[in-house]
């Protein structure tokens, strides 16, 4: 987050082709990204996160994650699926 210091980040779990968790630990709270692909058919994939605050101090970091995360999340989202298109070649429509 910008303006913080480093934080560790774990990889909960791999289910590959399907999905990635990535947890991070916060004082009283953790922070967790769910990254799901679902193929819609051959050629199309449908990629989405969730993100979810829990624990005792949850509400502490809400507004700071809020603030920092919404207004890049659908860019961010964006630019990963045109990078990973990019790896892979272009589509056919």
């Amino acid at each position: 987050m910008p303006g913080q210091p480093s934080f560790h980040w774990t990889i909960r779990d791999v289910q590959p082709g399907e999905l990635f968790v990535i947890e991070m630990v916060l004082e009283g709270a953790t922070l967790t990204f769910e990254w799901r692909f679902a193929a819609l058919d051959k050629d199309r994939t449908r990629m989405t996160q969730c993100i979810q605050l829990t624990g005792a101090s949850a509400a502490a970091y809400a507004e700071q994650l809020e603030q920092s995360f919404r207004p890049t999340l659908a860019p961010g989202m964006k630019r990963i699926a045109l990078e990973m298109e990019s790896k892979r070649g272009p589509m056919k429509r």
